[in-house]
């Protein structure tokens, strides 16, 4: 049972480096520059690897012989792979208040996280993998000992670990950033309707306290810009520190972040303007 379960961990890290590497140097070429897509700092794209393993658990035996039921391998490793990514951009999102890949641009998209074209290539790569990838690694490594098998998933594991505690570490920063900039919208917001009655019961008054009125208003505008000109700034050393692979590796978590500060920019300069009247 231990030496399966060993050799399941194997076969996770060998085709989460596989899938890593296909990975980036496709966007590598679709990019004309170096791309590292893995989520960790090593070459692993963990997702791959947990493809791999339900291939091999749950597809790989509905598909024996290949004539009669490749059609249900195909099918089902669709269905599948579709709610394996699905998850994990759900529970990643959840984690780290972040979206790191976004098809909602796609055919047929369900919220983003999955669409029609990746639920096609997983189909293609689970036929890919039962009848031909599946067999030739068995193959391979079949004529490795057990126990040097054994030592390289332990090396491996321990590496993967602290690969994992550093870029948990990384995204936490990410998180943070994002829920600062979330709750200062939120404050911003309602700190604009406060100023709209403020400013609806200062037009009732004499000149002189409109104008000192709007000097307060002015002052506190200032406040407002000096927020958020901090929050471009911490976004702008957490992108030049430790995450900036990850904003490098997924455009999309960039663009988040920079979408939402534009975002809080604009709003406070739509208020600013309201009360410059």
């Amino acid at each position: 049972m231990l030496i399966s379960v060993l050799n399941y961990v194997l076969m996770f890290f060998v085709f989460s480096a596989i899938g890593w590497t296909i990975e980036t140097i496709y966007c590598s070429l679709g990019n004309k520059k170096f791309i590292n897509r893995g989520f960790l700092y090593g070459p692993v794209c963990p997702i791959y690897g947990a493809g791999a393993l339900i291939f091999e658990v749950l597809v790989a035996p509905l598909g024996d012989p290949i004539g009669k039921r490749w059609w249900l391998v195909v099918i089902t490793g669709m269905i599948l792979a579709d709610i394996l990514e699905y998850l994990t951009s759900y529970i990643m999102e959840k984690l780290f208040n972040a979206r790191w890949w976004d098809y909602s641009d796609n055919f047929l998209n369900l919220h983003g996280r999955i669409c029609f074209k990746h639920t096609c290539y997983w189909g293609l790569f689970s036929f890919i993998f039962v009848y031909i990838v599946s067999p030739i690694y068995n193959s391979v490594v079949g004529f490795v000992p057990q126990n040097i098998r054994n030592i390289a998933v332990g090396v491996i594991f321990v590496i993967f670990l602290v690969d994992l505690v550093f870029t948990v570490k990384a995204t936490l920063d990410i998180h943070k950033l994002m829920k600062k900039i979330d709750s200062f919208k939120t404050s911003l917001n309602e700190y604009g309707d406060i100023l709209k009655l403020a400013a609806e019961s200062i037009k009732d008054a004499t000149e002189i306290t409109y104008s000192d009125k709007k000097t307060e208003l002015a002052n506190q505008f200032k406040d407002i810009k000096q927020s958020i000109d901090a929050l471009n700034e911490k976004s702008s050393q957490i992108y030049s520190s430790t995450t900036k692979r990850l904003y490098s590796s997924y455009a999309n978590l960039k663009g988040i972040t920079e979408k939402k500060i534009r975002e809080i920019e604009s709003l406070a300069e739509e208020i600013k303007s309201k009360f410059n009247h």
